[in-house]
């Protein structure tokens, strides 16, 4: 399903009448469309911490992802690749950088690795081809997770074109984003993403969280008319507030434009811009701010905040 399109180009000042225009276009009940089963009415607005937790996380996927990117343009130069040992591939951080791995997992839970590459933590455009017995140790717990993840996400979603993110946490525990993929550079997919974690050896997962209920894909084909797609707004049935992963693509993205989250029982929209920032609209003047892309919060400036028209659609997720 094509996302909604912004129809009107020109660019409209973060007033008062735009918040409304937003939130009546995202919420399911101004839609006309029935509160999908098992939405949850009291579900929490995300506070200044938790914006800041969606930004900072957002940051490292799109890194993360940037890295798998180029780790997969340098796979692809070589010669004679043999496809047969590469049944699953992830990008891991170490303590030295990026560490991009295509290999095989056996029914013990065991990773043989057939293609690495490297690149520092803070340059992926550097990813190069690694040597295998040049690798640090044994990554058969990011396999394990990763593949426990991927095959979920199929199962759920009913869509193969899929990409991991592993984020190992402080703990020690993995956490693993599968987000849907796409090899079509004029449709992206939104939605369609669970987020598991697991513990240090790959081997118990305690936790899987859908993050949408659906998938929508978003074409930027002209529209009908020649209009151009510039964003588009979706309700939320699960979340209060914005999520990694949506952030995340608009950045690995921009021509996506923008991005408007709600919640179906919130009068409070957040509007998602490619540069990672995270502006909170709402027709309560107090609560309205936002997050810039250095992570420190802000008021909105009405003079200088500017966003587009009000989406013509939404759609519920």
């Amino acid at each position: 399903m094509g996302g909604p399109a912004v129809t009107d180009e020109v660019p409209m000042r973060v007033v008062p009448l735009l918040v409304v225009a937003v939130l009546c276009f995202g919420c399911g009940a101004h839609s006309g469309r029935a509160k999908p089963e098992g939405a949850d009415s009291t579900v929490p607005i995300p506070d200044d911490a938790e914006l800041r937790r969606v930004q900072a996380r957002a940051k490292y996927i799109f890194d993360a992802e940037r890295a798998a990117i180029f780790a997969t343009d340098r796979l692809l130069t070589q010669d004679a690749l043999d496809h047969s040992r590469m049944e699953w591939f992830f990008t891991v951080p170490r303590e030295d950088g990026w560490y991009s791995l295509f290999g095989s997992v056996d029914d013990a839970g065991t990773f043989t690795p057939a293609y690495a590459f490297k690149a520092p933590r803070d340059d992926a455009e550097q990813m190069a081809p690694l040597p295998l017995d040049a690798l640090p140790g044994d990554f058969s717990p990011v396999a394990r997770a990763v593949k426990a993840s991927m095959l979920a996400t199929v199962e759920a979603f009913e869509r193969g074109a899929i990409n991991p993110v592993v984020y190992v946490e402080e703990d020690g525990d993995l956490t693993v984003y599968v987000l849907q993929g796409t090899q079509d550079p004029r449709r992206f997919y939104l939605g369609g993403d669970l987020r598991f974690r697991y513990s240090p050896d790959g081997r118990t997962q305690r936790e899987a969280v859908r993050l949408h209920q659906s998938v929508f894909a978003i074409s930027l084909e002209p529209g009908p008319e020649g209009e151009l797609y510039q964003g588009s707004v979706h309700s939320h049935v699960l979340f209060g507030g914005p999520l990694e992963t949506e952030l995340a693509t608009l950045m690995l993205y921009p021509e996506l434009g923008a991005l408007t989250v709600v919640h179906a029982a919130s009068r409070i929209a957040y509007f998602l811009t490619p540069d990672g920032a995270i502006r909170v609209l709402s027709e309560a003047p107090e609560r309205q701010r936002i997050l810039k892309p250095d992570g420190t919060f802000g008021p909105l400036d009405m003079e200088e905040d500017a966003a587009p028209a009000a989406p013509s659609g939404q759609v519920d997720l």
